[in-house]
């Protein structure tokens, strides 16, 4: 992996962007705006995901994903860096001027993955101008979540570009992080507390859905109609996969373990333990504030829950349409049924998979507004969307 070093002034590129409001202006191509040509895609997964949740291991898998966020947010915590939770890892911008941090807090995201975990955790960097030399557009929107988070929105061909070459099999040596050099990495503000989510309609819906359509237009009104005809099955809000009431930290008795080992960056010994010690108290004293509407420390016990319903990333864009939802049975099968007829006009191609609980994965940098919780469905959720989304996309390409 190599890079030129890029102005200083783009560090601010993403920070400066104007806010998208609401969630249907994903689609309008021209309120995203180019990526400086100085900064790099990055693209982490497990390697080998889809055997690993056929093995239950769904929690260490979604856990992984966000690791990597949270390492790479933590490498430049005075920057506000674009990034996208895709289930079994991320894609992410980050500016040249920020590589060598980002590489390192790669490595030791991957370290943690290998020692900890016994999982792989594939990590590439590809400079956004050869992807632009190669003809594929990297823009980047900015959409207000809540009062207190933006999320990022990528569109263009160069971030499943970026994906093809990395996990390329000769190709992907040439952006891969090397396994020399520094390794530094914190996962500060990692949290894995709650309980699953319980669906209270039926299933948690896992959507991942991509536009055929070359032309850009056609794909911004594939989309558009997609959002819509989700809106009307309450997809807007009625559909979200969290609420207050179904929010639940997880008792003092319960498994800490996963944000224990990510946290400490060991499966045992003493930093483990003192880990999943801190995990565990710092629950109980959740409950007991959420329980009776108190503040302490900067938790607000009666204000926490509806911002972290609020700070939800349960719908995004990168050039697919990624959605958690909570539906009903005769829900889901309009669902599918619209998205069959959909894929029958080669319109799209989508992968949905359904659990019966959603997931809940946190980044806390403050308890007063400025946390994200990354949500997917439970038993495997966009992984295993993503395996119906491939076949469906490998049969499109056979007929086309």
């Amino acid at each position: 992996m190599s890079a030129g070093r890029g102005d200083e002034g783009d560090e601010r590129f993403y920070a400066t962007l104007g806010e998208l409001g609401e969630f249907q202006e994903i689609a309008d191509r021209s309120r995203y705006t180019d990526a400086p040509s100085s900064w790099h895609v990055v693209i982490t997964d497990v390697q080998g995901s889809t055997a690993a949740i056929e093995a239950g291991r769904y929690r260490d898998v979604n856990a992984l994903g966000v690791a990597s966020i949270v390492a790479l947010r933590n490498a430049a915590p005075d920057l506000e860096l674009p990034y996208v939770f895709g289930g079994d890892g991320a894609t992410l911008l980050v500016p040249s001027t920020r590589l060598d941090a980002c590489a390192a807090a790669l490595r030791g995201a991957r370290r943690l993955a290998r020692d900890v975990f016994g999982l792989e955790l594939r990590a590439g960097v590809v400079p956004v101008e050869a992807l632009r030399r190669a003809g594929h557009g990297v823009r980047v929107a900015r959409f207000r979540l809540s009062p207190h988070v933006r999320l990022a929105m990528f569109a263009g061909s160069g971030f499943g570009e970026a994906e093809r070459w990395v996990k390329h099999t000769e190709r992907g040596a040439l952006y891969a992080v090397s396994d020399p050099g520094e390794e530094s990495a914190s996962f500060e503000g990692f949290e894995c507390r709650w309980q699953p989510v319980k669906s209270r309609r039926g299933e948690v819906v896992s959507l991942l859905v991509h536009a055929l359509a070359s032309d850009e237009q056609e794909s911004a009104r594939v989309y558009r109609a997609v959002i819509a005809t989700l809106d009307e099955l309450g997809g807007d809000g009625g559909a979200h996969p969290l609420t207050e009431s179904g929010l639940r930290l997880q008792s003092a008795s319960r498994d800490y373990a996963v944000e224990a080992r990510v946290r400490s960056q060991r499966g045992a010994g003493a930093e483990f333990d003192r880990a999943a010690s801190s995990a565990r108290r710092q629950a109980l004293v959740g409950r007991v504030l959420m329980g009776v509407g108190a503040s302490a420390g900067g938790f607000d016990g009666r204000a926490y829950r509806r911002e972290l319903v609020e700070n939800t990333d349960f719908r995004k864009f990168d050039e697919t349409l990624r959605m958690v939802l909570d539906l009903s049975p005769p829900e889901i099968d309009a669902v599918r049924a619209y998205l069959e007829r959909e894929r029958a006009a080669r319109r799209l191609v989508f992968g949905m998979h359904q659990s019966p609980s959603a997931l809940v994965t946190c980044f806390v940098r403050s308890y007063s507004g400025d946390h994200v919780h990354f949500v997917d469905g439970a038993n495997g959720g966009y992984a295993l969307a993503a395996k119906e989304l491939k076949a469906q996309l490998a049969a499109s390409d056979r007929t086309s």
